[in-house]
């Protein structure tokens, strides 16, 4: 029978360290102070946690499934798990989010478009950090930079990639290509004007109007952040392999004579 390890002081409720190590082979003895790793401070349910969420590459509708536990159950253990192994690192009210710096709130500008305006006032409401759903059913928290030039996501590491203009850009392209643009691949590596990068998909028209890329260059991909934040917003539908404006948005759009976004 496979007990669970004791890891913390029952009295003081510290951690515990091992002093002693028996072969059961040759009965050898080692004594000394042997630190446990951070997975051994782990209860059994929690490894079996983590290796559910290995199973299925973090898809927490497929952890939903095998554990028979709600969404938010699966997110808060989670958290709860990446606070045990000291993989949050930073803490905005009681949210957390790795290695980002963000503030709560950000002015409202006469000159913003509506689509700056609706993603600024659905942050502002709820003190600048929100967790959005990306297509495949993982999470990420997003919030404004600190600059207030845009948001930052942990999964986007580069700096500036999700200022505002990208988001004008992004529905501006949906508009001009009918209300539904292709998202394309710029992750694979694709160079800019190629069939995986078109020029009229989400990420190439990011690349080229905001970040001047040139066709057959290559270019960083946050169009699965940026699909994923302007679906959150209610701004445009994340679908399979396109971004889709929300007819809701577009009527809103029409009435506030804004269709050239930047």
């Amino acid at each position: 029978m496979n007990r669970e390890l004791v890891v913390k002081c029952p009295r003081c409720n510290e951690k515990l360290v091992a002093t002693k190590l028996n072969c059961e082979n040759c009965k050898m003895e080692l004594q000394g102070d042997f630190s446990l790793s951070k997975f051994d401070y782990l209860s059994n349910d929690e490894i079996s946690f983590v290796e559910c969420f290995l199973k299925h590459q973090g898809n927490f509708n497929a952890i939903q499934n095998e554990k028979a536990m709600s969404y938010p159950a699966v997110k808060k253990k989670f958290a709860d798990i990446l606070e045990t192994l000291e993989l949050s690192n930073v803490t905005i009210n009681n949210r957390k989010v790795v290695n980002q710096e963000m503030i709560n709130h950000v002015e409202i500008l006469e000159t913003d478009s509506i689509v700056i305006k609706v993603i600024k006032e659905k942050l502002n409401a709820i003190n600048g950090i929100a967790t959005i759903k990306l297509y495949y059913g993982n999470i990420c928290d997003i919030g404004f930079d600190k600059d207030g030039d845009g948001l930052v996501c942990p999964k986007i590491p580069q700096a500036k990639q999700l200022i505002w203009d990208v988001f004008n850009a992004t529905v501006e392209n949906v508009i001009l290509n009918g209300g539904k643009a292709k998202k394309g691949n710029a992750q694979s590596g694709a160079k800019l004007g190629s069939e995986k990068l078109k020029m009229n998909s989400v990420e190439g028209y990011i690349a080229h109007k905001v970040h001047g890329k040139k066709i057959g260059e290559t270019t960083l991909g946050p169009g699965f952040i940026v699909c994923a934040i302007l679906d959150w917003a209610g701004i445009c539908k994340n679908e399979w392999g396109y971004l889709r404006i929300e007819p809701s948005f577009e009527a809103v759009l029409n009435t506030d004579n804004d269709r050239c976004l930047i």
